[in-house]
């Protein structure tokens, strides 16, 4: 510092200089840190909608039908417009309803050779019976 309080002209491009150097690594880390949110979002949403629907099919009066509309109608309200890159598959035996999803979600920033974030879930449950 100089003797009335002002920054040194060599001190202020230091400053310049570190920012430059600095600041597109704390912007990197930030984009890096939403893109984990949202794909942990995406992931909570589309787990929750296999679940919704393999409970509702299993339920003694449900069908698989009805399943798979309320896991595409969860898909639908969680993901917005993002839900069409997600495949529902539904399938029963006598005894048991599964159903799946696979499907990708845009990345925020091209991070590479792959623009999208991969997401996948499946759940099992039994069917609801009667046994007097």
């Amino acid at each position: 510092m100089c003797e009335y309080g002002h920054i040194r002209p060599r001190h202020r491009a230091q400053s310049f200089v570190e920012v430059a150097l600095v600041l597109p690594l704390l912007m990197l880390a930030g984009a890096g840190v939403v893109q984990f949110s949202l794909w942990m979002h995406a992931e909570g949403v589309v787990t929750a909608a296999v679940q919704d629907g393999a409970r509702v099919a299993s339920s003694e009066s449900g069908t698989l039908d009805q399943g798979t509309a309320a896991a595409q109608s969860l898909l639908r309200d969680g993901l917005g417009r993002n839900a069409a890159f997600v495949q529902l598959a539904a399938s029963q035996d006598p005894s048991t309803v599964r159903f799946e999803a696979s499907g990708t979600m845009p990345a925020l920033l091209p991070w590479g050779p792959s623009t999208t974030v991969p997401l996948h879930a499946s759940a099992s449950m039994s069917k609801d019976q009667f046994v007097p």
